[in-house]
């Protein structure tokens, strides 16, 4: 790798701080301004065990008009999704590696239904048996509804990114609309939403916001 090898030295010395780090978004996610207009969960009514709202004040009588009326469910990366490596076991055989760095969603109300967008965003970096250049993987998003398990949307994307000569690249996915029906404005009681990296790939070339009150 030429007059990259000092720097990607330091790069990997890091990969064990970076793939802590990824691993943590399976318990949570995090939001990032690559993604414009994303929304933050807000305070709303109680569901019962069923996912419903308990009281008949609490269904919804007016359609919300906006995304700013609906909490929009989190997103979570599933166990051991967080990254994805293309190599041998050993640090000193792993060729590239993904990693999940942020992500974000968006709900859009469109009458008795809503529009969700799923952003991911992350990076590649290259390991000690690599080489600067573009490769891809796969990113699966899915959506489950909470009431009785059963997924709703399962898709896989492409995903890329080139590190243009040097040892890191990064990578962007906004889905497209997930047309589902809106339920109540407490989206994030009925709907599940979770990402994760596949293991494998390929080489293509060698070379916020805050929480609305009431």
């Amino acid at each position: 790798m030429g007059d990259n090898g000092a720097g990607m030295g330091g790069v990997w010395r890091n990969f064990a701080f970076v793939a802590a780090s990824t691993l943590a978004l399976s318990a949570c996610s995090t939001e990032g301004s690559w993604a414009p207009n994303f929304l933050a969960p807000r305070n709303g009514p109680t569901p019962d065990a069923n996912g419903h709202a308990t009281k008949e004040s609490e269904k919804i009588i007016k359609l919300p008009a906006s995304a700013d009326e609906l909490d929009c469910p989190q997103v979570a990366v599933v166990e051991g999704g967080a990254s994805a490596r293309v190599g041998g076991p050993a640090s000193q055989d792993v060729r590239y590696q993904f990693d999940i760095s942020d992500l974000s969603r968006e709900c859009d109300p469109q009458g008795g239904q809503f529009a969700l967008k799923v952003g991911v965003a992350g990076h590649l970096l290259i390991g000690p048996a690599g080489s600067p250049g573009s490769y891809s993987t796969t990113l699966r998003v899915e959506v489950k509804r909470d009431a009785d398990g059963k997924i709703l949307f399962s898709k896989s994307y492409a995903v890329a990114a080139n590190t243009d000569g040097g040892d890191r690249g990064a990578y962007n996915l906004v889905t497209e609309p997930i047309v589902l029906p809106l339920t109540r404005a407490r989206l994030d009681q009925d709907y599940s939403i979770s990402v994760g990296l596949a293991e494998g790939g390929g080489a293509v070339t060698r070379q916020r916001r805050t929480r609305r009150q009431g």
